[in-house]
């Protein structure tokens, strides 16, 4: 597998113009609780238009153990079938997957324990181990072009990992620089928090911020299990997605955008 400072360089058409790129983590395939209709829309959401593409950031996989929180005997599938599942999705957006991270129910179980690395096991199954990261991703992506005869394309870079610190005072995104967005799951509380940071150019001799689009995109799970026995707040249905948006050499836009599916 690839090292995960190694950047995943993706440059897209110019005339396509704004691109989506939609968080994807904490399904839990294999959890009684898992949504299968809500991924399976969501999949046909991205499939539907060709500027749509998505990030796959951990915990795509229940991979109950003895001794995890997770009920070993109540998973709805083992989990050697739990990865052929996930290598199947991944395979029919095998185009549109610009990364694929580990997240803790992968890591913590199959790969600490057993030795294991399903996910990256399933994006080679998908053909996409190229993709893979495991425990970050920097993806650097090429969208439009800064102007008619200037075939640059405007550049963003983002920072994929499946936990993260997002605190008041503190956050994983104050340790970044350089990046224009970061995606992280893990505590099933969807969210999008931009975070400003002051930066000084030392070449025109002025102080100037710029702020880094953070997003949280929840989970697929419904309530129950050991969630609601531990009287956990019932997750949010949100999810979101990062839209790049180039308009001109001196206009480079992004957004991020919540919805439901």
């Amino acid at each position: 597998m690839l090292p995960d400072n190694k950047p995943i360089i993706l440059n897209l058409p110019a005339d396509m113009g704004e691109v989506e790129i939609y968080a994807i983590h904490d399904l839990h395939y294999g959890n009684r609780q898992f949504n299968l209709n809500k991924w399976k829309r969501l999949k046909e959401e991205i499939l539907s238009s060709p500027n749509r593409f998505c990030v796959m950031v951990g915990d795509m996989m229940e991979m109950a153990i003895p001794g995890s929180k997770s009920d070993t005997f109540y998973q709805t599938v083992p989990p050697d079938a739990q990865k052929e599942w996930i290598a199947y999705e991944m395979g029919e957006l095998s185009d549109r997957i610009i990364a694929v991270v580990s997240g803790n129910h992968e890591h913590n179980r199959a790969t600490k324990i057993c030795g294991l690395y399903p996910l990256y096991d399933a994006c080679c199954w998908a053909k996409i181990q190229d993709k893979y990261r495991e425990n970050y991703a920097v993806v650097d992506i090429g969208v439009g072009k800064r102007s008619k005869n200037d075939d640059r394309q405007f550049r963003y870079v983002g920072f994929l990992t499946h936990k993260a610190r997002d605190l008041k005072g503190w956050s994983t995104v104050d340790t970044l620089e350089g990046f224009d967005f970061m995606v992280y799951g893990h505590d099933h509380d969807p969210k999008e928090h931009a975070r400003g940071h002051l930066i000084y150019d030392g070449k025109n001799k002025m102080l100037r911020t710029k702020s880094i689009e953070t997003v949280n995109a929840g989970s697929f799970l419904e309530y129950g299990d050991y969630a609601a026995r531990a009287a956990y707040r019932p997750p949010s249905e949100k999810l979101y997605k990062i839209v790049l948006c180039p308009r001109s050499m001196e206009n480079k836009l992004i957004r991020t955008v919540g919805f439901y599916v």
